[in-house]
């Protein structure tokens, strides 16, 4: 997941993971094997028959299967290998080794609307940074990440468009903050903050 606020940080890296990149080499792999043996036994497949609704052999569909096989092999092959070279790398905190779980959250907004964003998480209080107005489109991003094993949350915000993102000051959040980002999935950052044991309080939304 890029990151402009992390990139250029001192004390985090980007870092390939060895074991996701392993996985997705073998399933490239596989799926690379599967075509060559489409391409070879493409004949074969060509005259497959295959069984119709009634239960009679039937070679209506043969011609398909042969390019069919071709062409989930092919396209199972370049998935792979794409996410084998962009999707297997992982947020590292140099200081202390510990890898980064996030996501991302897209918000339709201007700077003003990060300005207020980066307000209410620097509290790390719940009741007051939720509900975020996430949308399906925007130029806003807000990264969460949690290091678990130091007990931290890192909350990052930019602003996406035709030049060079536009950054805020890296958010980090320790105790009570930290722990109401790890009980926090995605999703929920879209609702509004319900307390523990009760319903909503209007006063307490911001």
């Amino acid at each position: 997941m890029k990151d402009a606020t992390l990139s250029p940080h001192p004390d985090f890296a980007l870092r390939r993971s060895p074991g996701l990149t392993a996985v997705f080499v073998a399933l490239a792999a596989i799926a690379l094997l599967g075509l060559v043996l489409s391409i070879v036994f493409y004949g074969d497949l060509a005259q497959t028959e295959t069984v119709s609704w009634r239960g009679r052999s039937t070679t209506a569909f043969a011609g398909i299967v042969a390019p069919a096989s071709v062409g989930l092999s092919a396209f199972a092959a370049f998935l792979f290998g794409w996410l084998a070279l962009s999707s297997s790398t992982r947020w590292v905190r140099l200081s202390t080794g510990s890898v980064l779980r996030g996501f991302e959250l897209v918000v339709d907004g201007d700077a003003s609307t990060a300005d207020e964003l980066h307000r209410r998480l620097s509290t790390g209080d719940p009741a007051q940074y939720l509900p975020i107005p996430v949308s399906k489109r925007g130029d806003l991003r807000v990264h969460v990440y949690r290091a678990d094993a130091d007990r931290r949350a890192f909350v990052t915000i930019e602003q996406r468009g035709k030049g060079e993102p536009r950054t805020w000051p890296l958010i980090e959040l320790a105790d009570r903050g930290y722990v109401q980002i790890k009980r926090r999935r995605a999703e929920d950052f879209a609702k509004p903050y319900v307390p523990a044991g009760g319903t909503t309080d209007p006063q307490l939304r911001p």
